[in-house]
């Protein structure tokens, strides 16, 4: 089911986030549809834009606060975003060119401990 389109731009909330240092504060993610399906809601971008504010999904009208799993694809940067609406995060190790758990990775001088290779 279409839920909405948009011309998908959208200001930063962030001001400082790693994506307002490498694009500024004016996003624009290409034209926009958010979807659902069995009670999923997705957003699709036309351009290739980081998940690293959240102000991304409430310009299409997605409250991230008011659901109860968020799916983000994304290596560490979104947390900043992220990090402060959830009770748990989980990272999933897909196939890639890299891996999403650093542990795996043949490591030959690297002084010991480190986060997050040695997590407690």
């Amino acid at each position: 089911e279409l839920l909405s389109t948009s011309d998908g731009r959208f200001t930063l909330e962030d001001r400082h986030s790693h994506l307002a240092s490498m694009c500024g504060v004016q996003i624009d993610m290409g034209p926009c549809a958010v979807v659902q399906h069995a009670g999923i809601r997705v957003l699709l971008t036309s351009r290739k834009t980081p998940p690293f504010d959240l102000g991304q999904l409430r310009s299409q009208g997605i409250m991230p606060e008011e659901l109860s799993v968020i799916g983000v694809k994304a290596a560490v940067a979104h947390r900043q975003a992220y990090d402060p609406i959830t009770k748990h995060s989980h990272t999933v190790n897909t196939l890639g060119p890299c891996t999403s758990d650093l542990r795996t990775l043949p490591y030959e001088q690297i002084r010991r401990p480190v986060f997050p290779l040695d997590r407690p």
